[in-house]
């Protein structure tokens, strides 16, 4: 991979740092190297599939705390109880994305090659 492959690339994986506006700017990644080179285009695909994992996770934490708020009127400390669970593994989860992201970049900036668990593999079966 070429240094502007690389650094495009990395890019990718920072931008999916960032919730919602992560999808435009690797969208932008990908129509601008769409002709340039697959790696990048690659790369963009994966981290776009990531973030919507997140943006899932951040979906089903939402219905959860829903679900917490309607669970106050029969019972307050269990509703307190599982919305604190909630709160700790969303915290979690997002702490792991954003290392998993950060990971993902400083690896390609390395020299190597990094496809995340399961999305990598299926983006590179479908190519």
């Amino acid at each position: 991979m070429y240094q502007e492959e690389k650094k495009f690339s990395a890019l990718a994986h920072i931008f999916a740092l960032i919730p919602f506006w992560g999808i435009l700017g690797n969208g932008i990644i990908w129509y601008s190297f769409k002709e340039k080179s697959k790696e990048v285009i690659f790369h963009a695909h994966q981290a776009i599939f990531f973030q919507i994992t997140l943006l899932i996770f951040f979906g089903f934490a939402l219905l959860v705390e829903l679900f917490c708020r309607l669970l106050k009127v029969v019972h307050l400390d269990l509703a307190m109880l599982l919305s604190r669970f909630n709160h700790l593994i969303f915290y979690i989860g997002v702490l792991i994305y954003a290392l998993m992201c950060l990971f993902a970049a400083w690896t390609i900036l390395s020299g190597s090659n990094y496809e995340y668990p399961i999305i990598g593999k299926k983006l590179r079966e479908r190519d």
